[in-house]
């Protein structure tokens, strides 16, 4: 993963944003829309692809999801939400 140090990070809604919406939008449109950097949606990206899906609704934990301005710790409560660990 690219050095994110002092670069604008997405929110938790941006990330959930892009897991909906990826495949219809590029890179550029989601980092034009969200004004991020390139950079930033680019490894968004990448660790979202690296998300296990959960089988069974029932096995989705209930969680507080808490932003600690760690891009790892944004996509695993965005995805959390949707199924996905």
């Amino acid at each position: 993963m690219s050095n994110l140090e002092g670069k604008k990070l997405p929110t938790i809604e941006q990330v959930e944003t892009i897991i909906a919406e990826y495949g219809s939008r590029s890179v550029e449109e989601f980092a034009d829309h969200f004004e991020l950097e390139k950079v930033v949606v680019e490894a968004t990206i990448e660790s979202l692809k690296r998300l296990r899906r959960i089988s069974g609704e029932e096995t989705v934990p209930a969680i507080a999801c808490y932003r600690d301005d760690n891009l790892d710790s944004i996509i695993r409560c965005a995805g959390s939400k949707h199924g996905y660990v």
